[in-house]
């Protein structure tokens, strides 16, 4: 971001702001891949567990790659709080990698993004970003 003032004499008097450096530059994390079948049951079978499903756990700086796959016919999507938000759509039968580097700690939800008629079974993973 550049600010700018213009000075009562004529002259310009310029500061430049950088964005924070992000808490990885230059940190080389593992990269830790997941994959997420999603069909009738939800996420990687998420109808038979209690509590969040699926959940992963990465370190910070880690790259994190989930292979998510739509075994389903219907169209769903796979979203990751903070991180992806919008995340991707999936039609029925499709692969798709989403990837980042988990710069911040925390836990964040891992969640589908199109309602359809198993949804509710895709709205409580879990990432664990320590």
């Amino acid at each position: 971001m550049l600010v700018t003032v213009s000075l009562g004499a004529g002259g310009v008097f310029a500061v430049l702001f950088s964005p924070p450096q992000s808490p990885c530059s230059g940190v080389i994390g593992a990269i830790r891949s997941f994959t997420i079948i999603a069909d009738s049951t939800g996420y990687n079978g998420s109808q038979y567990q209690a509590g969040p499903w699926p959940v992963v756990t990465v370190q910070r700086c880690d790259h994190v790659v989930f292979n998510v796959i739509n075994k389903a016919t219907e169209s769903h999507g796979f979203a990751v709080a903070y991180y992806s938000n919008a995340g991707l759509e999936l039609v029925g039968e499709a692969n798709q990698k989403l990837e980042f580097q988990a710069s911040k700690a925390g836990q964040f939800k891992l969640y589908c993004t199109i309602p359809c008629s198993v949804h509710n079974l895709m709205l409580n993973g879990l990432l664990t970003v320590t």
